[in-house]
């Protein structure tokens, strides 16, 4: 290596020694050694409070709201909210690191500009019921580490103390405050849903008696916000909708006993949810569930609201009124009678105010098996078929379904032929909203079924529309929504070739 080459290297070794020893005199408080290994020393212990005897804490600091608690026999309180309702295990979940307190260091200094403590983030100060005071005070964080520095009550030095310390007492007034709750609901015990926006209700979903239902395996039925009303969805979206409704979370209190509601948007709020179910009383007995010969519950509907006798339900509800939009994105929130405002995530309320009636409809246009129906009339043009259904002992023992059409009865043989137009029209589902602005060429039904059921029945007529891709249907005088062309005219012709059976 050359000479020049030599003197760079030197130079260049010189520099790297230089910043290192300016880093660790920046890094490395002032008073903290390590150790020849680069460990730091053992653990200091500044104090030791008896976390069981803690009767008092107060938490103040610049840019801070101040907390001051105390606790009367059991119970914690605030004392500038003496009547809020205070969760003890909050408060005493400050008192992990006490038992000892402990630092990583001591510092000999008095400089206390230096270590942000002329400035102080937090001042803690504790009370023992024994009368012992104790008081720490936190004030930059230690670089590179972590953990503040502080001081202790009645020592002339400077510590580091870890992060935990600090973050324990680093908390917000509202979050001693005992958080309003809506128990979990039994979705089997709901009887009523219901959405305003805007000041309209925009959704109402409710249970029925069995003799107004619209579909004969559920009694929840959509009332708002059509005329007639719809059934509720049969597939895995109405438990999922229900969810929504019977597990309810607020996020952190904003404001306790609040007296301006303007500021949230929630002094006249427009947008609102009302929950209505019931609990059952002391007495009642659950019956046990019985079963069908083909191993199916008699009632597929699970909703118990028709079969928990009056006398044993308890009504209850809540109304959640909703106001703007937080900065963080979700939205402030109140029960209905009650002055304290909370956050709650934007997912949970959007869930709740996205129910609409045609995405949780049963879209089916008629869902009862023909074997859970006494028969049904078909007309087509000037074609007519009449189906009936009774049910006969069987060779096995077991009911064997009989069917006539048009007044004949139907063989074994040809049972599956006769079934498949009934099966074809079990398939057909809505598939999007009529409009009132197209004005088809007639008025007259392409095709009407009239569903006899065992308490009434239910006719379904398929109506001309836009002569190319739809029909129409108006379902017992309910005429909002289509079904594809083509899929109906093959119930069609199914169904006439019911009369060449032979």
């Amino acid at each position: 290596m050359s000479k020049g080459k030599k003197q760079a290297f030197t130079l260049i070794a010189l520099c790297v020694l230089m910043a290192a020893g300016i880093c660790a005199y920046v890094f490395i408080p002032k008073g903290g050694q390590e150790d020849s290994d680069g460990e730091t020393d053992d653990l200091v212990t500044v104090a030791n409070i008896d976390k069981n005897a803690i009767a008092s804490v107060q938490i103040s600091g610049e840019g801070r709201e101040d907390i001051s608690l105390s606790k009367e026999g059991e119970q914690w309180k605030l004392t500038d909210l003496p009547d809020a309702e205070i969760t003890a295990d909050t408060v005493e979940g400050m008192f992990t690191n006490l038992s000892p307190v402990t630092a990583a260091k001591e510092l000999e200094s008095t400089d206390l500009s230096e270590y942000g403590l002329d400035k102080p983030q937090m001042v803690v100060k504790i009370g023992t019921s024994d009368g012992k005071e104790y008081e720490f005070t936190f004030g930059s964080t230690v670089p590179t580490t972590g953990g503040n520095y502080g001081l202790s009550s009645g020592a002339n030095k400077i510590y580091t103390f870890a992060a935990s310390l600090y973050s324990a007492f680093d908390v917000e007034k509202n979050s001693f405050i005992e958080k309003q709750e809506i128990a979990d609901i039994n979705e089997d015990y709901l009887t009523s849903i219901s959405v305003q926006k805007d000041g309209k209700e925009s959704f109402l979903a409710e249970i029925v008696p069995d003799d107004k239902k619209v579909d004969a395996y559920t009694n929840w039925v959509i009332s708002k916000p059509y005329k007639k009303p719809l059934a509720g969805s049969s597939t895995d979206d109405w438990p999922k909708l229900l969810g929504y409704f019977t597990s309810v979370n607020f996020g952190k209190l904003v404001e306790y006993q609040c007296k301006d509601f303007g500021k949230y948007g929630l002094s006249k709020p427009k947008t609102t949810v009302e929950v209505k179910y019931f609990e059952t009383k002391d007495g009642y007995v659950i019956p046990e569930e019985t079963a069908s010969p083909d191993n199916k519950t008699v009632n597929r509907n699970t909703n118990k609201a028709n079969s928990v006798p009056k006398q044993y339900q308890e009504s209850k509800s809540y109304k959640l009124l909703f106001g703007t939009v937080t900065d963080e994105g979700d939205y402030y929130v109140r029960l209905d009678g009650s002055d304290d405002v909370y956050t709650m995530a934007a997912s949970d309320v959007e869930n709740m105010l996205g129910a609409d009636a045609y995405t949780y409809m049963d879209r089916c246009v008629y869902s009862t098996l023909a074997t859970d129906i006494k028969g049904y009339d078909v007309t087509i043009g000037n074609k007519k078929i009449s189906v009936t259904h009774t049910t006969e002992p069987g060779e096995d023992g077991k009911d064997k379904n009989v069917w006539t059409l048009n007044g004949k009865t139907v063989s074994d043989s040809q049972e599956q032929e006769f079934l498949s137009p009934y099966s074809k029209a079990f398939l057909l589902e809505f598939t999007s909203e009529a409009k009132d602005d197209v004005k088809p060429e007639s008025s007259k039904p392409l095709m009407t079924i009239v569903y006899h059921e065992e308490t009434r029945d239910v006719t379904v007529k398929y109506l001309p529309y836009d002569g190319t891709n739809f029909y129409r249907v108006d379902k017992d005088g309910m005429d909002y929504f289509l079904v594809d062309k083509r899929s109906v005219d093959d119930v069609v012709s199914a169904f006439e070739s019911l009369l060449d059976l032979k």
